[in-house]
């Protein structure tokens, strides 16, 4: 008795009678069954993956992944393998596999180093992955996670479709696997809804390989659950009583399908029809300019005659160049300057994939002595850039693009100056067609900018009498180009007259003085001397009459964007250059090297369209100023003088005028010391003025810079600004902070107790996946301020004098070992 129980007891009873049988005639129909559903499964996965990556390589990925997983499911069940030797084998597959299959870009470098960067992205890549936008094609090594997944699900789908029984059934879990990873690492945007008449399928797309894949686990469910009996059945040629159980199997599969539908169709519409919350949405990095000098104030100094000639970048492409080559994109202004917001124009991600261009060239950029920052001369683009010289790894590892604007940067790690400069080279896929845009009509009924704070603009923009469409701002723009007048420089001094001669001896312009800067004050002053021309010149004025504002692309550009958001356009300031002859009177394009002179600035309008429509704003050259009084009106046919060769000499010594009286002589005497002395109060009274300006600039500088960092949107972004005024006050204070160290040694060196909380409070903000609140991030600005404080009370009278007016935290004026200024933050 003990020797029949013990083959029973041991399984052994498991494979005799007509059950057993069943069972191992059933072998090779389990294997093809788990193949063809793990072929199905791995297809749902490309499928459901495929807005992620959009690139055909990702079917080699499945195809490699379904066959070795297959071939290393069936030797195991061949040779009997213990599990850890089945974990070798595979290893040893996918370390030989990884490199051609998800990390083939990395060949050049060596298989030893793709294998190494494979191998890191089985734990790194998921949060790449993550942090990438979409899609990201075939960027470095963001396959190797979907290779993992649909590796791991094949050989489990084969393992466990082979085991006796209903463990069989438990194939269907790693079924919904590859579906489940398109899910979770996929965009927030949703397919758009699908209507059949009456009924709105909300999510079709998604909805559709969710079913299929629930479809696809039910039927393999409800076939597993009966193949032994209905083995066995066939083997026992049972009667047809058992036909009613048969039935109440499909029925039951039949069930899980129709369940399925239902509960799709009942949640979906509960979906919001745009987007929905993925794991993508909380991680996705935000690189954010903060801080940085607006790009548009240091646009004069290209015009200098030191730089206007200097290379800034070479630019060649296979077919053709792009009408413009965009370096930085300025949405935001705030009266004083155009510059990058915290905003969506202000947040990078790295660019893992383009998308598809009308007519592609590719774009070669060789960076040149006169460029260096981080600001990357691109247009739109249709791949990531191959950079390529001694800082190639570096600076494709830190090029960053914003999506919205177009705009991009490099900042490379580990560099502490990061940026751009001479010797960088880039080459990418962009667009060469200009782009065919309306504007179409305005986005907002009300303006854009309070009218109350710009009353020449707003005077200006009605005097025109144009309506508030595109068509009206089109007219405005090109009033404001004729009647403006271009000039770079507020004087003749030496070092800014190599533009002017050039303008002159092609357009016959004469200098005509303008000041810099772009603030309030500058545009108003610009729409100022508009109205008070159109004012003199009457109400039927020759169109050279109104030429009055002077100016060029700085004050141009604000003024245009402005009158755009005064009439419900969105609008932005774009800084860069023109190519292929698309330049205008004044600024010319450049083919091969741009330089300064090559340098320019446009604005972008957006109406209720939604595209950008870019726009020229550059003032003429010919027509110079005409200087009316109220009333007065320029001969029809005007003359010009002519200009004599002309020298001032003192007359001979002992003659005067004839018939001078001598009571006027002693008047002039008398008066001719009072002269001096006013010339001379004058200049006092100036020179004390220009001194006092920095006593009145500097501290309102750095209050307003502390007033954008405590009002950026974000508690994190919040919480850096106030870790950035900390280490700004420490500097002005005559702190020496080392380069390269880590926020907490940072607060070591700062050794008060509100520096040490903050690094740590902020530390947990950056790197920590809870959100910072509001409440911690008011903490830290007031740990910033009490650290202030305290070493504000540790210093004397001067040394605090000193620090309200030091240059430090705007970088000048520090040691060598002292860190620069940071250029951004990674969040």
């Amino acid at each position: 008795m003990s020797g029949a129980a013990e083959p029973a007891a041991f399984g052994v009873a498991a494979t005799t009678g007509p059950v057993g049988v069943a069972r191992r005639s059933a072998g090779p129909v389990r294997l093809l069954a788990g193949l063809l559903a793990a072929a199905l499964a791995v297809t749902l996965g490309v499928a459901a993956a495929w807005p992620i990556y959009q690139t055909p390589r990702v079917w080699a990925v499945a195809g490699v992944a379904l066959v070795l997983g297959s071939v290393v499911a069936w030797v195991r069940e061949r040779w009997r393998l213990r599990p850890l030797v089945v974990v070798a084998v595979l290893l040893a597959l996918f370390a030989l596999s990884v490199v051609p299959v998800a990390v083939p870009q990395s060949f050049p470098a060596g298989f030893a180093r793709g294998l190494l960067d494979g191998l890191a992205a089985v734990a790194l890549g998921w949060k790449q992955l993550l942090t990438l936008s979409l899609p990201v094609g075939g960027y470095r090594t963001v396959l190797v996670p979907l290779y993992v997944v649909m590796l791991v699900a094949v050989l489990l789908i084969v393992v466990l479709a082979q085991r006796p029984g209903r463990r069989a059934a438990f194939a269907a879990i790693p079924m919904l696997a590859p579906v489940a990873f398109g899910t979770v690492f996929g965009a927030s945007q949703l397919s758009e809804p699908l209507r059949l008449g009456p009924l709105t399928v909300v999510a079709p797309r998604e909805l559709g390989v969710w079913l299929a894949a629930a479809g696809l686990a039910a039927v393999w469910v409800a076939w597993v659950s009966g193949a032994d009996r209905r083995a066995a059945l066939r083997l026992g040629r049972a009667g047809g009583g058992r036909r009613g159980s048969r039935w109440l199997r499909g029925f039951a599969g039949a069930a899980i399908l129709a369940i399925s539908l239902l509960a799709g169709l009942v949640i979906a519409p509960a979906l919001d029809a745009g987007a929905r919350t993925v794991p993508r949405d909380s991680v996705d990095p935000e690189l954010v300019i903060l801080d940085r000098p607006s790009p548009l104030a240091a646009y004069r100094g290209a015009k200098r005659d030191d730089t206007l000639d200097r290379p800034l970048f070479a630019v060649s492409g296979d077919r053709g160049l792009p009408p413009r080559l965009r370096i930085a994109v300025l949405d935001e202004y705030d009266g004083v300057d155009f510059h990058v917001s915290g905003a969506e124009a202000g947040r990078f991600t790295r660019f893992p994939s383009g998308e598809a261009l009308a007519r592609p060239s590719r774009v070669t950029v060789e960076v040149d002595a006169g460029y260096a920052g981080i600001w990357a001369p691109t247009a739109r683009l249709g791949s990531p850039p191959d950079f390529s010289g001694p800082r190639a790894e570096a600076l494709s590892d830190g090029f960053y693009v914003n999506r919205e604007t177009g705009a991009a940067i490099a900042v490379p790690r580990g560099d502490a100056d990061g940026g751009l400069r001479d010797g960088d080279v880039y080459a990418a896929e962009m667009e060469t067609a200009e782009a065919e845009a309306e504007i179409g009509e305005p986005r907002s009924a009300a303006p854009l900018i309070d009218l109350e704070a710009a009353p020449e603009l707003a005077r200006w923009i009605e005097r025109q009498q144009q309506g508030d469409d595109a068509s009206g701002l089109l007219t405005l723009v090109e009033r404001l180009r004729e009647r403006g007048y271009l000039s770079h420089s507020l004087s003749e001094a030496d070092g800014g007259r190599a533009w002017l001669d050039r303008l002159s001896a092609e357009y016959g312009t004469r200098f005509e003085p303008s000041a810099g800067g772009h603030s309030l004050v500058r545009v108003e002053e610009l729409f100022e001397q508009l109205n008070t021309q159109q004012a003199a010149a009457g109400e039927r004025p020759r169109p050279g009459m109104l030429v009055a504002a002077v100016g060029d692309d700085e004050q141009f550009a604000t003024a245009a964007a402005l009158v755009a958001r005064a009439l419900g356009y969105d609008s932005r300031v774009v800084l860069g250059v023109r190519t292929d002859g698309a330049g205008v009177p004044g600024v010319p394009a450049c083919s091969e090297v741009c330089t300064g002179e090559h340098l320019a600035a446009w604005v972008e309008v957006r109406g209720d369209l939604g595209a950008w429509v870019p726009l020229d704003v550059t003032p003429q050259v010919e027509q110079p100023p005409q200087r009316l009084e109220e009333g007065e009106q320029l001969p029809e046919f005007p003359t010009t003088p002519e200009e004599r060769d002309a020298q001032e000499v003192d007359p001979p010594a002992g003659l005067g005028e004839q018939g001078g009286s001598e009571s006027g002589d002693a008047e002039d005497l008398a008066l001719s010391w009072l002269w001096p002395l006013l010339r001379a109060a004058g200049l006092v009274a100036a020179t004390v003025a220009l001194l006092l300006i920095p006593a009145l600039f500097l501290p309102l500088a750095k209050r307003r810079r502390a007033r954008r960092r405590h009002a950026l949107p974000d508690p994190e972004l919040r919480a850096l600004g106030a870790w950035e005024e900390m280490l700004d006050r420490a500097r002005d204070a005559g702190v020496r902070l080392p380069a390269g160290t880590t926020r907490r040694e940072t607060a070591e060196v700062l050794g008060t107790p509100p520096a040490v909380w903050a690094a740590h409070a902020v530390d947990r903000a950056v790197f920590s996946p809870d959100s910072i609140g509001e409440e911690d991030a008011e903490m830290v600005w007031r740990a910033a301020r009490e650290d202030a404080a305290q070493r504000r009370a540790a210093l004397g009278r001067w040394a605090r004098l000193r620090a309200a007016y030091s240059l430090r935290s705007y970088g000048i004026g520090r040691g060598r070992r002292e860190a620069p200024r940071p250029e951004s933050e990674t969040i």
